[in-house]
């Protein structure tokens, strides 16, 4: 008789700080509530451990959310009925012949699998018989569940931030932890090496006209592509929900995985900013992610990238890893899927880069670009820095930088040989 309660659920639209949320239990023939547990809470899931009640008979539970010491809410009333279990033995000799054997019991069950990488949910609804078979170890019948059945279609349904989160306060131990790296500038990829000559550098004079980059047009661009890499054992996941399609607030976390690829937890980033933008991907960025800048023979820096937006995602294989533990063999985090793609009033995205998988930024986007116009011909420094914002937390925090040197004059650049440095070979 009695059996766990589960007890969780989901707040929106509250202020930054944390507000106090109460269980309450009602019992049988009580006049009046009782509290049964306290959190203290943010916007998104929570989850009170499962309650247990005993007695035959109905028990009720349900939560208040306080403000300032003020109700502002009262969740539904969740309504629980307990039935005693019907004894397994009888009699002074008890045997099959002189117990009645007991009715089989119809057991359901609704089993949600969520595939948070393309945030959706599936669902599927299960049932089985319980019957009852004679110990005579134990002289009583005892019960023999027979195997789940579906019953009907399975349904999928997109999942939110609610699903595909622990919270935790802190990186948990034993987390498979990535490690971003910028691949060295002047290995980019076939297609930018065929556009720039090899050279994975060039200088487009007078940018054309691109409705999403109005003020670029005319100026004079150097141009090169950005590999991020993840050499990490462990995914680098980014997770993210708001309130609804127009708050322009976002929930950021971190997930973190064992090496088998369980979720430990997950770290609130609430640094980490994003916007939705037309740059030919349509999908939401992560504020200044990476880094772009052009530093003078003194050091300073002379301009900085026109991109300031970006979305994690598995578009380039690393062939030192390929095979290993661990690294997928197709990507995890795909462009249909991450980052929001086309969805602007979405309510839950998800950015990551798997073990062994980079994201490439290619010369052909129009943002990818340094503006050097009215610069001086000569020698530069080309810097790229891997997460900037620190949104992701890294194995190693030390090595995200990459750097090589160029030379520019007029509408030719050119790569001062055995200058590259800090980039992942």
């Amino acid at each position: 008789m009695g059996a766990p309660i589960p007890i969780k659920g989901y707040t929106s639209d509250l202020s930054a700080r944390k507000h106090k949320l109460v269980l309450q239990r009602h019992r049988p023939g009580a006049r009046n509530w009782s509290t049964r547990a306290v959190q203290y809470v943010r916007e998104g899931g929570y989850r009170f451990s499962p309650q247990y009640w005993n007695r035959s008979g109905s028990v009720k539970y349900r939560t208040v959310l306080y403000s300032r010491g003020r109700v502002i809410d009262v969740s539904n009333v969740i309504k629980v009925r307990v039935v005693a279990k019907p004894p397994a033995t009888c009699g002074s000799a008890p045997s099959p012949s002189t117990c009645p054997k007991p009715a089989s019991i119809v057991e359901q069950r609704v089993v949600e699998v969520p595939n948070c990488p393309q945030l959706t949910v599936a669902r599927r609804d299960e049932t089985r018989v319980v019957s009852w078979i004679w110990d005579a170890g134990r002289r009583a019948w005892a019960q023999s569940p027979q195997t789940w059945v579906q019953v009907g279609s399975e349904m999928t349904r997109a999942a939110g931030a609610a699903d595909c989160i622990k919270v935790v306060d802190q990186t948990p131990a034993g987390a498979a932890l990535p490690d971003l790296r910028i691949k060295d500038l002047t290995k980019c990829g076939q297609g930018d090496a065929a556009a720039t000559g090899g050279t994975c550098f060039m200088i487009v004079p007078e940018a054309p006209f691109d409705e999403d980059f109005p003020a670029l047009a005319g100026k004079k661009l150097l141009k090169f592509g950005v590999i991020t890499m993840n050499v990490g054992d462990g995914p680098g996941e980014i997770v993210a929900d708001r309130s609804g399609p127009d708050a322009a607030s976002w929930q950021a976390y971190q997930s973190f995985y064992d090496p088998s690829g369980t979720l430990l937890g997950s770290v609130a980033e609430p640094e980490v900013k994003f916007y939705f933008a037309g740059d030919g991907h349509n999908h939401w960025h992560v504020r200044d992610f990476d880094t772009y800048e052009l530093l003078d023979s003194t050091g300073t820096v002379a301009a900085r990238a026109e991109k300031h937006g970006y979305c994690m995602q598995d578009n380039t294989t690393y062939g030192p890893l390929a095979s290993q533990p661990g690294v997928p063999a197709l990507p995890v985090y795909a462009e249909a899927s991450s980052c929001g793609k086309g969805l602007p009033d979405a309510l839950t995205i998800i950015h990551g880069l798997s073990r062994g998988w980079g994201d490439t930024y290619p010369t052909t986007l129009p943002d990818q670009a340094i503006d050097v116009t009215g610069l001086a011909d000569g020698e530069y420094t080309v810097r790229v820095h891997a997460d900037a914002v620190g949104a992701v937390t890294e194995a190693d925090e030390s090595n995200n930088t990459s750097e090589v040197r160029i030379s520019i004059a007029g509408s030719v650049v050119t790569v001062v040989p055995g200058t590259a440095s800090g980039g992942l070979p």
